[in-house]
């Protein structure tokens, strides 16, 4: 899978309503569209996932994301 992966634009916003894990970057958790919920995916400025855990190689794409759930 790609090693760059952008969050759907819709999800984009509420990712920056919330709270920072790390400066620039937030910590949630990713619910996929076939009902699995992915944890410690690290966003940062709210657009592009860039590590899950910490691997930097992402298992999942874009159209993959269904919606993001806080874990700061």
């Amino acid at each position: 899978m790609s090693s760059k992966v952008l969050l759907p634009e819709h999800l984009q916003d509420k990712v920056h309503s919330f709270g920072e894990y790390s400066m620039g970057a937030n910590k949630v958790a990713v619910v996929l569209k076939d009902g699995r919920i992915i944890e410690d995916v690290f966003i940062a400025w709210g657009t592009e996932v860039v590590k899950v855990g910490q691997k930097t190689e992402i298992s999942f794409t874009q159209d993959d994301i269904a919606d993001v759930i806080n874990r700061a």
